[in-house]
């Protein structure tokens, strides 16, 4: 291969060149051939020099293959460490960029590559990632089982680890017995299958691998064990008492009495800080402190920045209280009708049920807004209602009376 030139582009390294081998083996069969068809330029990035992206301008060359029955006939050269067939990158590029993308994959690795003089977006090193091919599954002596969700409450997959490494060896595309004994089978030697309490991990595990050993792992253990535990101290409550005033001092085997370690009250359960609770207690400490001193209401709030708001237009002003009220009549003196004159000679009204009258109305009426100028007429019409609700003449009120 001839460099022909090597120039710098702002932050880019150029160079240009060309291939000059005369025959060229044919990668389908491996008969050399020397027939060019034709050239073309193609473009690969190497390894950064200084800090600067390398960019190659490489001119190539196709050949025949002269092999009849061969299913190539054409076929382009290609230079041995430094391109291969529809690659863009040269081969210590590609594995630089492989390094990083299994070491930070996504995001964390576009910005390393572009650190080190490679920019690369995030999806190109997911790209490279996904083009990995699996490794090898050796022989596994304790397998481990586990489920995940690849949609929660919907779908579910397996998960299986070698126990040995702790690294993840292949992944199921569902949780039923008939997954994990297919893999059982197909990779025997597993001698003991580490797993969670489900059903059909084990019948799973009896079947693809009746020999081995099964057993429950740290982690479930100790989750059965804490819902065991709550599920019991719930159906329990009632037989726990609270603990009334202070807490009892905690006695060691001698006898002694100690006093009991208590978690501060402006801490959560986690030990993390409450902002909230810790200002509340100081200024309520504040009050109490300031209280103390026989200070009044008006003042603590002055001193601490608590003055009262201050009534508003819009805050409506309280009724002024009384200590009488007037009280309210049964109906308006309008609704008064007179009847033929007695036989005493006196005006008598229509007996008129207070039961018939609407409350609507007599909260309306002029009556229940209290005594007014005319009020000694109207007055002593509403007195002349009885418990009865009927009118009983008043001889000293009436004109034959008098």
């Amino acid at each position: 291969m001839d460099v022909l030139k090597v120039e710098t582009l702002d932050d880019t390294m150029l160079i240009a060149a060309r291939t000059v081998v005369s025959e060229v083996p044919c990668p389908e069969c491996g008969l050399l051939s020397t027939r060019v068809h034709s050239r073309y330029r193609r473009t690969v990035w190497d390894l950064a020099t200084g800090g600067r992206p390398v960019k190659v301008e490489l001119e190539v060359r196709r050949f025949f293959c002269g092999e009849p029955s061969c299913d190539r006939e054409i076929f382009a050269e290609q230079v041995g460490g430094l391109t291969q067939r529809r690659a863009r990158r040269t081969n210590a590029l590609r594995a630089l960029l492989t390094s990083i993308a299994i070491a930070l994959a996504g995001r964390a690795g576009a910005r390393m590559a572009g650190l080190v003089g490679v920019p690369v977006s995030r999806s190109t090193l997911l790209r490279i990632l996904r083009a990995l091919p699996d490794p090898e599954i050796g022989q596994v002596t304790v397998l481990g089982v586990d489920d995940f969700a690849k949609k929660r409450g919907n779908s579910y997959g397996t998960v299986l680890v070698d126990m040995d490494t702790h690294r993840p060896i292949d992944l199921l595309d569902g949780r039923t017995a008939d997954d994990l004994a297919t893999w059982l089978k197909d990779h025997p030697g597993v001698q003991v299958i580490c797993r969670d309490r489900a059903g059909s991990y084990a019948d799973g595990a009896r079947e693809g691998a009746p020999d081995a050993t099964q057993v429950a792992d740290r982690f479930h253990l100790w989750q059965n064990l804490a819902t065991a535990l709550e599920k019991t101290i719930r159906a329990h409550r009632s037989c726990l008492q609270e603990v009334s005033g202070q807490d009892a001092p905690i006695k060691d085997d001698i006898g002694s009495g100690t006093e009991p370690v208590q978690r501060p009250k402006t801490l959560d359960s986690y030990g993390n800080e409450r902002p909230m609770v810790a200002r509340t207690h100081e200024r309520y400490a504040q009050v109490q402190e300031l209280r103390a001193k026989s200070l009044s209401l008006n003042a603590i709030s002055r001193e601490l920045g608590l003055a009262f708001p201050a009534p508003s237009a819009s805050t409506p002003t309280p009724p002024a209280q009384t200590n009488s009220w007037p009280r309210p009549s049964l109906a308006p003196a309008s609704w008064m009708s007179s009847s033929p004159t007695s036989p005493a000679g006196g005006t008598r009204a229509a007996a008129t049920p207070s039961s018939s009258i609407p409350r609507s109305r007599l909260r309306d009426s002029p009556a229940a807004a209290g005594p007014s100028k005319a009020g000694s007429s109207h007055c002593a019409d509403t007195r002349k209602y009885s418990k009865s609700h009927v009118h009983r003449p008043n001889p000293a009120a009436s004109p034959a009376g008098s």
